[in-house]
């Protein structure tokens, strides 16, 4: 999730909104015009309920990419320049095509940042260039494996195998957040590695 703390702002006050919309429905619901109430008093409920339920879900990754950005449990962190992550760009569209299960969770914007990006990985979490992502087993979605893509590719990378449910239909679908690692973070990519490899259940090597 990118910008989680403006998306947890944006549903608070879109619950605060069909809150009003409700009060607005009671008070004026026997007055001339009463279907309007009725209008506002719906849409207002429908607001409330919804945009509470996404606040308490954005307002969590809100306070975890907090965390994590305070240094809370973090296991490494390393940036990114520019020319390596043009690199990474392109390596991440190739391997994408490869297998559906290849498409990277992490949204790769498709203009390179100037001042290139910075990755902080902590303990079930992290956050690559201002978007927030979980690394659990027990969660949506839920951390199944991590491996290593060694040269040639350059920079190396992370790859974490990230399972999905499919909704309605049933079942689960696999995608893979992948991380570039420059060769002057190497020793801190192997530790965020080594440290996922001991907890998910199925780990490739090195």
């Amino acid at each position: 999730m990118r910008n989680p703390i403006r998306k947890a702002g944006i549903c608070l006050v879109l619950t605060l909104l069909g809150l009003a919309l409700l009060l607005f429905a009671t008070s004026h619901g026997k007055q001339p015009g009463a279907l309007l109430s009725v209008i506002a008093g719906v849409a207002g409920l429908f607001l409330a309920i919804v945009s509470s339920f996404a606040f308490m879900w954005t307002l969590f990754s809100a306070l975890g990419y907090v965390r994590l950005l305070a240094g809370q449990n973090v296991i490494a962190r390393w940036h990114v320049n520019p020319a390596e992550w043009e690199r990474f760009r392109a390596f991440d569209a190739l391997r994408a095509t490869q297998d559906i299960s290849l498409r990277n969770d992490f949204r790769v914007r498709k203009k390179t940042p100037p001042h290139g990006v910075d990755i902080i990985v902590g303990r079930g979490k992290l956050i690559a260039d201002g978007a927030y992502h979980t690394l659990r087993r027990w969660s949506s979605p839920s951390l199944r494996a991590v491996n290593w893509a060694p040269a040639p590719v350059d920079p190396e990378c992370l790859e974490f195998t990230v399972e999905y449910p499919r909704g309605r239909y049933g079942g689960m679908f696999n995608l893979t957040l992948r991380l570039p690692v420059p060769a002057s973070a190497r020793s801190e990519g192997v530790r965020v590695f080594e440290h996922y490899r001991s907890i998910a259940p199925a780990s490739g090597g090195r």
